[in-house]
């Protein structure tokens, strides 16, 4: 039986005044579809109402979060921004510990910062932010 005759009787069994929700539970109750469902929903003979409630609330809670979050693939910084990023997080550790290698690495920081932001590269003002940032205990120690 092809998929377009065998949903157009699964519909043909829904009641005259079925909405989307329906539908949308009737394709789990007959594991048409299974995005969402957990592996004891998987491998159980029969769903209950509860069962097919918790499916559906998991879906529509899963709309409300921001695409943001659940897009990891948004957000794609460019090998500047990145480097400049790396080299701030050195910079900001070793402020305290070992200056030389901070300086090194807030230069690495502006640099990838810079050339992050002449390229248009999303979020590149962090490295340089993380680069002034490995500089206040150079300020703090020379104020003393």
């Amino acid at each position: 039986m092809s998929i377009k005759k065998e949903a157009c009787e699964l519909v043909e069994r829904l009641d005259d005044n079925a909405t989307w929700e329906d539908l949308i539970k009737e394709l789990y109750r007959q594991k048409k579809v299974t995005v969402g469902m957990t592996e004891d929903e998987l491998v159980k003979t029969e769903l209950s109402e509860s069962d097919l409630n918790a499916i559906v609330g998991r879906i529509e809670s899963a709309k409300a979060i921001p695409d943001d979050m659940r897009n990891t693939k948004e957000y794609k910084p460019g090998n500047a921004t990145t480097l400049g990023m790396v080299g701030g997080v050195i910079a900001v550790l070793f402020s305290f510990v070992f200056p030389p290698i901070a300086w090194f690495g807030g230069m690495a920081a502006v640099i990838g910062g810079m050339v992050g932001l002449k390229n248009h590269e999303e979020k590149a003002w962090i490295p340089i932010l993380l680069a002034i940032v490995s500089l206040i205990p150079m300020f703090v120690i020379m104020k003393h």
